[in-house]
């Protein structure tokens, strides 16, 4: 007599805009015994359709389409259904999007372009508390602690005499942060600096 093994299925939402990603992603989840997916979306309004209507345990989502955020989607799904595991996908990981996923509590933050088995194995170990997270280079930089400081409050929109009073120091120090921050981005101004810093993902624009 065969016995015959129950396997937890976890049923799972992907949010995708790239049609030949989704295909492939759904066909292996698919053929892994341990998930089932239900419809995929290809857009924040669709992804939110399905939300309303259906019951899933994991929700994978691509951090930009073409309607919208996609951290929005996960946010919003995870203030009415905690108990869900959201994983973010990016085709460009950044520090700063390694940072926005753990904050907002997802499981975790992948790579698309890693191979879909090591994708799969992601979604079923991930967990808010144990978030799997793509790995990055090295600091695409050599600022110290404290230029790092000045340059996060540029990008926030201040200006030097109000980063000199937050950070306790003369506005002619800051200035000399700020001329050694242009100079080791290769960047002509203020503005050429903190684009160039959210272009490598050191900081992101409007966000302290």
């Amino acid at each position: 007599m065969t016995t015959q093994v129950l396997v937890d299925v976890q049923q799972v939402l992907v949010v995708d805009d790239h049609r030949v990603f989704t295909d492939l992603l759904l066909l292996a989840l698919d053929a892994d015994p341990g998930f089932s997916c239900v419809a995929p979306a290809d857009s924040v309004a669709r992804g939110r359709q399905i939300v309303a209507a259906q019951d899933f345990d994991v929700a994978v989502i691509d951090v930009q389409l073409g309607d919208g955020d996609g951290f929005v989607l996960a946010e919003e799904i995870l203030a009415t259904r905690p108990e869900v595991r959201v994983v973010m996908l990016t085709a460009y990981p950044r520090p700063d999007l390694v940072r926005r996923a753990v904050s907002i509590g997802a499981s975790g933050l992948l790579a698309k372009d890693g191979s879909l088995a090591d994708l799969v194995e992601g979604l079923r170990s991930a967990s808010p508390a144990h978030p799997v997270l793509v790995e990055l280079p090295g600091p695409d930089h050599d600022l110290t602690a404290r230029e790092l400081e000045v340059l996060s409050m540029l990008a926030g929109a201040a200006d030097v005499r109000a980063i000199a009073r937050t950070l306790g120091i003369s506005p002619h120090t800051t200035r000399d942060h700020v001329k050694s921050v242009l100079a080791k981005l290769g960047a002509s101004s203020q503005l050429d600096a903190v684009v160039e810093a959210a272009r490598r993902g050191i900081v992101t624009i409007g966000r302290g």
